[in-house]
């Protein structure tokens, strides 16, 4: 096998080409800002609460009342400090509210993720090896059936089925991340409350999700098994549990791992969607709350970290295939 090598000039690039993004990303951001209604000025310190010396810090932060090109310098040194401003509707500084909200939806999203591809791997493993069977091709018409499903249709019928009093069957809450009116938890009250109202989320999450991670692991491992290694190890005897982990599926796992670091991103990006149908107070409805109350900071802020998750798992993915995969060589031609 050949060996890894990762060229320190490419990876420059990588890291070069994800700042720049990361770069064009405030810029737009500020030109939304610039183009909302209202006063520039007006948008930043909009809010009612907070005191006037605060409000002098804030101004003078930003470069209000400074010329065009000193804002927008200001503008991108802040974003790079995390000095996002305050909130319109409270009192407080836009990177708390964020900083709330953001381990929430890595919480969920996470476990998530953690459950579509420990299904989907294990399941792609299995139908692979018993390509063209018909276990085979019942799994991967499942998977794909499940996978062409809309996420919020299925998340729709769950909530109507499990959540709400028409059916009958109100085992879940419909909505929130912890029981209504409760704000003191004990440590194993909490931990319930949350798994509760995360299983629909997760639920819906998981249906859809896991026949991405087979499909690709389904593909990838009945591409390994036409290799001549897996007929080499077949003859020297080795029992086909080996044969099959140990030799196809370690094999079969490089795009399945590059796929799936590039899913995380998708999934985080469409958190919006998932929040906001199960009202998870994470980053992606407070997005949509912030917007609909016109609290712009907070809202340009989330924003902007939700492009920073994306962006970082981008350069991570490009770092692990290139890693994992000896036959890519880093900033060379192939």
């Amino acid at each position: 096998m050949a060996k890894t090598r990762i060229s320190g000039r490419y990876l420059a690039k990588r890291v070069l080409v994800s700042i720049l993004i990361i770069w064009a990303i405030m810029t737009l951001l500020f030109a939304l800002l610039k183009a909302l209604p209202g006063d520039y000025a007006s948008i930043i310190t909009a809010s009612p609460n907070l005191d006037q010396e605060t409000l002098q810090n804030l101004k003078e932060s930003y470069g209000l009342g400074e010329p065009l090109w000193k804002q927008y310098l200001k503008f991108l040194r802040n974003y790079l400090m995390l000095d996002f401003g305050y909130s319109v509707q409270k009192p407080r500084p836009v990177v708390d509210v964020i900083f709330t909200r953001l381990p929430r939806t890595l919480a969920l999203f996470g476990t998530a993720f953690l459950l579509q591809y420990t299904i989907g791997v294990f399941a792609g493993i299995h139908f692979g090896w018993l390509r063209g069977s018909r276990t085979d091709k019942s799994g991967f018409t499942l998977g794909l059936t499940l996978y062409s499903i809309p996420f919020f249709w299925l998340a729709w019928i769950l909530l109507l089925i499990f959540a709400y009093k028409g059916f009958g069957i109100t085992w879940f809450p419909i909505a929130n991340m912890t029981p209504a009116f409760k704000s003191v938890f004990g440590a194993f009250a909490f931990l319930g409350g949350v798994l509760k109202h995360m299983f629909l989320p997760l639920a819906s999450l998981t249906i859809v999700g896991w026949g991405s991670a087979m499909l690709v692991t389904r593909t990838s491992m009945q591409e390994v098994l036409d290799e001549d290694y897996i007929e080499t190890a077949t003859a020297k005897g080795l029992s086909p549990a080996t044969v099959k982990y140990k030799h196809a599926a370690r094999n079969a796992l490089i795009p399945v791992i590059t796929q799936a670091l590039v899913a995380v991103a998708f999934a985080i990006d469409g958190s919006v969607i998932v929040e906001t149908v199960f009202s998870w107070p994470g980053i992606g409805l407070l997005l949509i709350q912030s917007i609909t109350t016109r609290d712009f900071p907070v809202a340009l802020a989330a924003f902007f970290m939700l492009g920073i998750i994306i962006v970082t798992m981008r350069l991570v993915t490009d770092i692990v295939y290139t890693y994992l995969d000896p036959r890519i060589k880093f900033g060379e031609q192939q």
